[in-house]
């Protein structure tokens, strides 16, 4: 079992990422609560393994002469679901600007070159939070449980009704 401390150090950096509007409460909670208990840290792990393919295509997309809007759109759309997910709200927002800017027919795309460097830095406090965040659960997890073949998950209820 966690220290109380550690416990309240979870909890306020949590509450801190839901505060500081890197993270969508209720999306996040939603997350929290699917059937695995692991399953945060597997959406998390994934997400921050293909977020440096999605950022490289979204740069060199913006970088494109001509622009091919179409092909920034494919780009962003796949980078914004993966950070709806886990509900990075910041960088969604980015996201967004971006689509705005280019849409707007910012022909130098300074605007939008802007917005993708705020986008790169918002997902940069994202990943640090994020992942200093998931250390403290790991810190506070149990040592892990190996599924029984007598008890798989779902089956382990006194009620029987699982």
């Amino acid at each position: 079992m966690a220290s109380s401390s550690l416990q309240q150090q979870i909890a306020s950096m949590r509450q801190s990422l839901f505060d500081e509007g890197i993270i969508d409460r209720d999306r996040f909670i939603q997350l929290e609560t699917m059937t695995n208990p692991d399953f945060v840290n597997i959406a998390i792990k994934a997400y921050f393994e293909d977020s440096p393919k999605a950022i490289n295509d979204i740069e060199n997309a913006v970088e494109a002469n001509p622009l091919n809007v179409t092909e920034l759109d494919r780009c962003l759309q796949i980078f914004k679901d993966g950070n709806d997910c886990i509900g990075a709200s910041k960088v969604i927002t980015e996201i967004n600007n971006i689509e705005f800017f280019c849409y707007d027919k910012d022909m130098e795309r300074s605007k939008s070159r802007a917005a993708l460097a705020t986008m790169q830095q918002e997902y940069i406090i994202l990943k640090s939070k994020l992942e200093a965040y998931l250390d403290l659960l790991r810190q506070a997890a149990p040592a892990p449980i190996f599924m029984s073949k007598t008890n798989p998950p779902g089956q382990g209820s006194a009620n029987g009704n699982d």
